[in-house]
């Protein structure tokens, strides 16, 4: 996933932990934001700054696609519930225009062929 670079704010500061003095000159442990979600990552495996940053924004992007990835699930889930919920209804056999809507998919099809019995047709 390519990230924005308008949407990172990006922050170098000195490393955490035991390491000497080397770790208390330089600043190579990278914090990369992700401004619209306001997800963090923080990398200071490496005494490289760009590695470190390098692999701060692969863990924030793998973050970021498993966010979006679980919303558009949610949503899914949420819309189905709440049709089945609201009417209880699957299927609209509408005689008028011959036709017969499956609201799970929201697929349309010949009345005649699925009382026929081509059920396929909705799937």
């Amino acid at each position: 996933m390519q990230l924005n670079k308008n949407d990172l704010k990006i922050e170098y500061t000195r490393g955490t932990g035991a390491g000497g003095q080397h770790k208390n000159k330089t600043e190579t442990c990278c914090e990369i934001t992700h401004i619209p979600t306001g997800l963090k990552e923080r990398c200071q495996d490496s005494r490289s700054k760009s590695t470190n940053y390098e692999t701060a924004l692969k863990r924030l992007s793998i973050r970021i696609e498993n966010l979006i990835k679980t919303k558009k699930h949610n949503e899914l889930n949420d819309r189905r519930n709440q049709m089945l919920n609201e009417n209880g209804v699957i299927r609209t056999y509408n005689f008028q225009r011959a036709e017969v809507k499956d609201h799970r998919t929201t697929k349309i099809a010949p009345l005649k062929k699925v009382l026929d019995g081509n059920i396929e047709l909705l799937k």
